[in-house]
């Protein structure tokens, strides 16, 4: 790696005999309710095991830092790779009709991408220095596509607790299979074309995979962080984080093949801090 730096809810009154039953009737009577319940937790047992969504609750409301747009700077800089970038990956997609009419040579898949040396599909974000600070959520969602059989886009950036909106364009059945270390995972189907639903990972982290299992080569990534700093490269390999408080930051970029590289940083009021990062295969 190198990286130069250019200058988170009536009863029927009881006898005597009737309100004193023996152990032995008390028994009997509160059997059948224990029989008829069984089946249900069955049931729910098996509904709970089919099917996952993270299920913690909102995190308490905290207000965010004010922010003095004259204290702030900003970070721009381009992703590059040495060498030569690995081929295309061909992948048969015939086990599923849709698929195939999608792709019918098949799926060519690159993994490292880019025009000329520069970097697509990396994650960039400030990984350390913005500990004290606290940000809005946005209410818009954040929305990852399942169509033609791949994952639109395959690399996306959200915001801890942020609505990220899962959606089928396909006419198959798709899986939505995310495995956070750090906070649930959650598994559920989208059967039809225009099927969508929301969830929200509550913690931080980088990267969260996301996969189809129907179809087990549509596999995305989620970049989760809890402030607004975040980009994802394009095919130019450029990133810009804007409206940055002044001070000393470790900026990091991730990428689905080629792994995770940091830079420490500084940042100054009205000034643009310009950072390369070169990866190699």
């Amino acid at each position: 790696m190198s990286a130069r730096v250019l200058p988170r809810g009536r009863r029927v009154p009881e006898t005597g005999a009737q309100s004193r039953p023996t152990p032995h009737r008390r028994r009997a009577a509160r059997a059948p309710v224990v029989v008829a319940l069984a089946p249900l937790a069955v049931a729910l047992a098996i509904a709970g095991g089919c099917e996952r969504t993270p299920g913690a609750g909102p995190e308490p409301y905290r207000t965010p830092t004010p922010l003095d747009a004259a204290t702030t700077g900003s970070i721009a800089g381009y992703l590059h790779v040495r060498g030569t970038k690995p081929p295309r990956r061909h992948v048969q997609v015939t086990s599923d009709a849709t698929c195939a009419a999608a792709h019918p040579d098949g799926l060519d898949v690159e993994d490292v991408r880019g025009d000329g040396d520069m970097l697509a599909d990396a994650f960039v974000w400030i990984v350390r220095g913005l500990e004290d600070g606290v940000f809005a959520v946005p209410e818009t969602p954040v929305v990852v596509d399942q169509r033609g059989c791949v994952f639109e886009p395959r690399v996306v950036g959200a915001r801890a607790g942020q609505r990220i909106e899962f959606v089928n364009s396909d006419d198959t059945l798709h899986n939505v299979h995310g495995t956070p270390a750090k906070s649930s995972p959650w598994n559920f189907g989208l059967a039809v074309r225009g099927a969508r639903r929301t969830i929200t990972v509550p913690t931080a982290e980088v990267p969260v995979g996301v996969q189809c299992d129907v179809h087990p080569w549509m596999r995305a990534a989620l970049g989760v962080v809890d402030h607004p700093y975040f980009a994802v490269t394009g095919l130019d390999g450029a990133f810009t984080l804007g409206r940055v408080p002044a001070g000393q930051y470790t900026l990091a970029a991730w990428h689905p093949r080629l792994g995770k590289r940091q830079q420490e940083i500084e940042v100054a009021a009205g000034a643009t801090t310009r950072v390369e990062i070169t990866f190699a295969p």
